[in-house]
C-alpha cells in the first residue's frame, strides 16, 4: 500500500508520515517484509518515464534506507539495490525538466543518508563507489551525481576521506569512460556532477596523467561533446590549479584546429573552452607561447574567413594580459587591423588591440605603428568603421578616467595627442549637422568626446588644450537655441543604440557641472534627457543601472548645495515629464520613451539617498536643511497617483527623516507646495 501510492505523496506531512512507517519497518528488520519493498523501489526508480516528484519520493526512501541499514546486516543484503535506486532517483530529480528546488532538495536528502552511511560503515562507501563506477552493459553516466555526492560528503569527514582517496582510479575510469567517452551530448547536471571530487581529491599530476589525455582524444573523436559540455564544468571545479602548462602543451593546438570546423557549435565551444582554461592561467612565459599560436595566423593573413578572425581575436582578449603579450599584440595586430574590411572582425580585432594597448600605456609608451593605427582608424572615411574605432578609443581612454593628473602614465599623453585631434574633428562634424550625424552613426564620436571632458581637461598639452577650447565641448553639448544639440535633442537620442546610450549617460554626467550657469531651458532639457535614459523602454537593464548609479553620484559627489541643485533640476524635469504624459504630447520626450510614468520611481530613489549612501559617495554628511527642503518639494510628486510605486513617506524614511516631524517643522512650505501643484491655475486635460 505504501509503495503503490507513493506517487500521491506530494505534500511534506504525508511524505513524513510514510517515512515514519518505513522507519518502523526498517527497525523491525524483517527481510521478508523489506525484500519486496526494496526491490519495488529499485525497479520503479529505473523506469525512465516517472515524474520528478515521484523520483523525489524514491530518493527520500533510499536515503531513509541508508540511514537505517547502515552498519547492520541489512546493508549487506540490500545495499546494492539501495545505492542504484538512489542514483537513478537523484538523476531524475536533477534533469533539466525538473524544478530546481526538487534537485537541490534531493541532493540535501541524499547527502544526509550518505553521511550516516559513511559514519557507520566505511567499507560500505568503498562498495558503493565500486558499484556505481563499474563498467556495465549499458552506459552508466547517470550514476555521476551520486558519485559526486559521495565524494563531497567524504571530503568533509576526515576519517572517511582516505577511502575516496584510495578509489580515485575508479572515479577516473568512470569519468573518462562514461562522460568524456560519451558519443552523445552530456546533460549539464552530469557534466558537472563530479565537481566535489575534482576540487577535493585531484592533483595537477592526476589531471595530467588521467584526465587531460582523455580530453585530447575526445577533441579528436567527438569535439562537439567535449567542447560544449565538459571542459567548462571541469575547469570551474579546479580553481586552485594553474593550467598554463596544459593550455600551452596540450590544448591550444587542438582548440585552434577546432576553430576551423564548419560546425558553428564546435567553433563557439572551442572559444568558450579556451576562455575558461585561460582564466586559470598565471605563467606569463607559457602564455606568451599560447599568444604566438593564436596571433600567428591572424597577423600573417592566413585566415580568409572573417568568422575565424573574430574567434582568434576573442581568444587573444581572453588571455591574461602581461607586458610580453601586450607587446606581441601591439606589434603584430595593427597591420592586420588596418586592412580589415569586415565590420564584425574589425570590432573583435580592435577589442584585442585595446586590451594590449591599455597594458602598454600603464608601463611604457605605445609604439608609433600602434598610434598610427588608432589615428588612421579615427579618420576612416567609412563611417561604420570609424564608429568602431571611436568606441574602442573611448573605452581605452575611459580606463584612465579615474586617474588624477599626477597618476596619468607618461605614455598616455602621447596616445592622447595621437587620438584626440581626430576625435575633435568628428565632434565638430557632429555639432555642424547633428541630425545627419545621428543617421550615419557618427554622433557616437561627439558623445565620447563629451563624456571624456573631465579627463581631456587634465591633459598637460598646450596643443590639445587649444583644440579643446576651440571646440567648446560643454557649450556645444548643452545648446538648445536656435536648435537643440546632439545631446539634448530627443529626436536624436531616442534612436541611440546600447553603446551610444552608455556614452550618452557619461556625457550627461560630464556636462552636469555646467548646469548652474545654464538657462532654465537647458536644465529642463538635460533633466528630460536623463529621465529618458532611465525610463525608456529601449534602455537595457545594464544601462539603466549605470544611469541610476551615476545620477546618485551626481547628487552626492558635489557640495551639498550643488547636489540638491541637481536633484532640484531632476524634480523639475519630472514635473514636465508628467505634464507631457498627461497632455498626450506626441512630440515630447515622455512619448518617445514609450513607458509613461512607470519607471519614474527609480529616479526618485536615486535622488533620495540614505545618509550612509550619501556619505559613501560624497565623503561627508548631507546638509540636513537642504535635504528637508528637497523632501518638502516631493510631497505632491511622490504620490502613486502621479508616480506609480512611489511613496513620500517611504522616501522620507529612506533618507532617515521622520515625516511627522518634517510636517510639523515645515508646515508652511509643505502647504505652499501642495497649493502650487494643485491650484486652479493648473492645466487640465479633459477627455
Amino acid at each position: 500500500m505504501l509503495f503503490w501510492t507513493h506517487a500521491f505523496y506530494t505534500d511534506r506531512p504525508s511524505r513524513q508520515a510514510v517515512q515514519r512507517c518505513l522507519a518502523s519497518l526498517c527497525q523491525i528488520g524483517d527481510p521478508d517484509i523489506l525484500t519486496p519493498l526494496v526491490a519495488a523501489v529499485r525497479q520503479e526508480a529505473q523506469k525512465p518515464g516517472i515524474a520528478p516528484d515521484s523520483a523525489f519520493v524514491l530518493v527520500e526512501w533510499s536515503s531513509l534506507f541508508m540511514q537505517n541499514f547502515a552498519g547492520t546486516p541489512l546493508w549487506d543484503k540490500f545495499g546494492k539495490d539501495v545505492v542504484l535506486a538512489a542514483a537513478d532517483g537523484l538523476d531524475k530529480c536533477l534533469q533539466p525538466t525538473a524544478k530546481s528546488t526538487i534537485g537541490s532538495s534531493a541532493l540535501v536528502i541524499t547527502r544526509r543518508g550518505l553521511r550516516k552511511l559513511a559514519s557507520a560503515d566505511q567499507k560500505a562507501v568503498d562498495v558503493a563507489v565500486q558499484i556505481l563506477a563499474a563498467k556495465g552493459a549499458q552506459p552508466a553516466a547517470k550514476n555521476a551525481p551520486l558519485l559526486g555526492a559521495i565524494a563531497g560528503v567524504c571530503s568533509r569527514k576526515p576519517e572517511v576521506k582516505p577511502v575516496v582517496e584510495s578509489l580515485k582510479s575508479h572515479y577516473f575510469a568512470f569519468y573518462t569512460r562514461e562522460i568524456v567517452g560519451s558519443r552523445t551530448p552530456v546533460p549539464a547536471h552530469i557534466a558537472d556532477a563530479l565537481e566535489d571530487f575534482f576540487s577535493a581529491f585531484v592533483s595537477l599530476e592526476d589531471l595530467d596523467k588521467e584526465v587531460f589525455p582523455a580530453l585530447e582524444k575526445g577533441l579528436l573523436r567527438a569535439p562537439e561533446v567535449v567542447l560544449n559540455d565538459l571542459v567548462t564544468p571541469l575547469v570551474r571545479s579546479l580553481p586552485q590549479f594553474d593550467l598554463s602548462q596544459a593550455l600551452s602543451g596540450r590544448f591550444v593546438k587542438p582548440l585552434l584546429s577546432n576553430i576551423k570546423s564548419s560546425n558553428a557549435i564546435i567553433r563557439s565551444g572551442a572559444v568558450r573552452a579556451f576562455k575558461e582554461i585561460a582564466s586559470t592561467c598565471q605563467d606569463s612565459a607559457l602564455l606568451e607561447k599560447v599568444a604566438d599560436e593564436v596571433l600567428g595566423p591572424l597577423k600573417s593573413g592566413k585566415l580568409a574567413s572573417a568568422d575565424h578572425r573574430v574567434l582568434h581575436s576573442e581568444m587573444l582578449v581572453a588571455l591574461p594580459t602581461s607586458a610580453g603579450i601586450a607587446a606581441k599584440v601591439a606589434a603584430g595586430l595593427p597591420a592586420t587591423v588596418g586592412k580589415e574590411a569586415n565590420e564584425q572582425a574589425l570590432s573583435a580585432e580592435t577589442l584585442a588591440l585595446n586590451a594590449s594597448t591599455a597594458a602598454l600605456l600603464r608601463d611604457a609608451e605605445a609604439p608609433k605603428p600602434l598610434l598610427d593605427a588608432y589615428a588612421k582608424g579615427l579618420a576612416d572615411k567609412k563611417i561604420p568603421n570609424r564608429r568602431i574605432w571611436i568606441l574602442r578609443t573611448g573605452e581605452l581612454l575611459q580606463t584612465f578616467a579615474q586617474d588624477t593628473k599626477a597618476d596619468l602614465p607618461k605614455g598616455f599623453l602621447a596616445f592622447s595627442e595621437a587620438v584626440v585631434p581626430p576625435l575633435l574633428t568628428t565632434f565638430n562634424e557632429v555639432v555642424a549637422n547633428p541630425v545627419a550625424a545621428a543617421q550615419s552613426g557618427l554622433v557616437t564620436g561627439a558623445l565620447v568626446v563629451s563624456g571624456l571632458g573631465s579627463l581631456l581637461s587634465r591633459l598637460e598639452s598646450a596643443t590639445l588644450q587649444s583644440l579643446l577650447k576651440k571646440a567648446s565641448v560643454q557649450k556645444n553639448s548643452l545648446a538648445v537655441d536656435p536648435k537643440p544639440s546632439f545631446l539634448l535633442n530627443q529626436r536624436i537620442y531616442s534612436k541611440f543604440s546600447e553603446d551610444d546610450l552608455k556614452w550618452f549617460c557619461r556625457a550627461l554626467s560630464a556636462v552636469s557641472a555646467a548646469l548652474g550657469s545654464g538657462t532654465e531651458a537647458v536644465r529642463i532639457a538635460w533633466a528630460q534627457a536623463y529621465i529618458y535614459l532611465v525610463c525608456s523602454s529601449a534602455t537595457s537593464p545594464a544601462v539603466r543601472r549605470q544611469a541610476l548609479d551615476t545620477l546618485a553620484g551626481l547628487c552626492a559627489q558635489s557640495t551639498s548645495a550643488e547636489s540638491l541643485s541637481v536633484a532640484a533640476v531632476v524634480i523639475n524635469g519630472m514635473w514636465h515629464w508628467i505634464e507631457a504624459t498627461e497632455s498626450a504630447d506626441k512630440e515630447s520626450v515622455a512619448a518617445l520613451a514609450k513607458s509613461g510614468n512607470a519607471n519614474l520611481h527609480l529616479v526618485l530613489k536615486s535622488i533620495c539617498l540614505s545618509p550612509k549612501e550619501y556619505a559613501d559617495r560624497a565623503g561627508s554628511s548631507v546638509d540636513k536643511a537642504q535635504l528637508e527642503a528637497q523632501m518638502c518639494s516631493l510631497v505632491v510628486l511622490a504620490k502613486p497617483q502621479l508616480v506609480p510605486r512611489a511613496s513620500w513617506i517611504d522616501l522620507c524614511l529612506r533618507v532617515e527623516l521622520d515625516p511627522g516631524e518634517l510636517a510639523k517643522k515645515h508646515e508652511d512650505a509643505l502647504i505652499q507646495e501642495i497649493v502650487e501643484r494643485t491650484g486652479f491655475g493648473q492645466k487640465v486635460v479633459r477627455p
